[in-house]
C-alpha cells in the first residue's frame, strides 16, 4: 500500500491506487471514518429526478433511438409546424387503428 502525503487543502493524489480499482476523475467515492482511519469506496450516484433514465426500460428505449438515428430512421421538417402536423397525423392514425367497429 502506498504512502501518501496530504497536500494543502486536504487534496491527495490517488493515481496508483486509482488504476487498480478503475476509478476516474469524475467518479464518486464514499468516505467513511472507520477503525481510526479513512475508508474510501466508489459508489454509482445518479440525481432522483432522473433515476428514471437509468432503468433497464429507459435504457432501452435509448439504444433503440440511437440505432435508428445510426441507421437513418428520422424525419426533417422545415417548420415547428410541420413537425406539429405529422405528431398529429400520427396520433389520429394510432387513434382509428385502435377503435372498434
Amino acid at each position: 500500500m502506498p504512502i501518501v502525503q496530504v497536500q494543502k487543502r486536504m487534496l491527495i493524489s490517488l493515481a496508483q491506487i486509482a488504476k487498480k480499482i478503475d476509478l476516474h476523475e469524475g467518479d464518486h467515492v464514499l468516505i467513511e471514518q472507520r477503525d481510526g482511519g479513512i475508508f474510501l469506496r466508489p459508489v454509482e450516484w445518479v440525481d432522483k429526478n432522473q433515476k428514471y433514465f437509468w432503468t433497464k426500460e429507459w435504457q432501452e428505449k435509448m439504444r433503440r433511438s440511437r440505432n435508428a438515428l445510426e441507421n437513418g430512421e428520422y424525419k426533417t421538417f422545415d417548420s415547428m409546424e410541420d413537425a406539429v402536423k405529422d405528431l398529429e397525423a400520427l396520433a389520429d392514425a394510432h387513434s382509428n387503428k385502435n377503435k372498434t367497429i
